[in-house]
């Protein structure tokens, strides 16, 4: 059975809500003026096995949430006897 994961990655403050890869300041802010990022607004994470995705303003939020969609997957595994 493959791994399954849950990636979290920050995401603009545009439209799109595309995925940004730019530096910030510590609230949220580019750094770089000539990058053209609007600034992080979010963070997203999608589960591996494509059944979960959750968008939150923090990234703790998110990790917690993470957590609680890995205990779900977890208790619906079958046990091997």
């Amino acid at each position: 059975m493959a791994r399954i994961t849950a990636t979290i990655r920050p995401i603009n403050d545009d439209a799109d809500k595309t995925i940004c890869t730019h530096p910030v300041t510590s609230t949220g802010k580019h750094r770089d003026p000539e990058s053209g990022c609007t600034g992080r607004a979010a963070y997203t994470a999608t589960c591996s096995a494509g059944d979960w995705t959750e968008t939150r303003r923090t990234r703790a939020e998110l990790e917690y949430l993470r957590d609680v969609h890995f205990g779900t997957r977890i208790a619906k595994v079958p046990a091997h006897t």
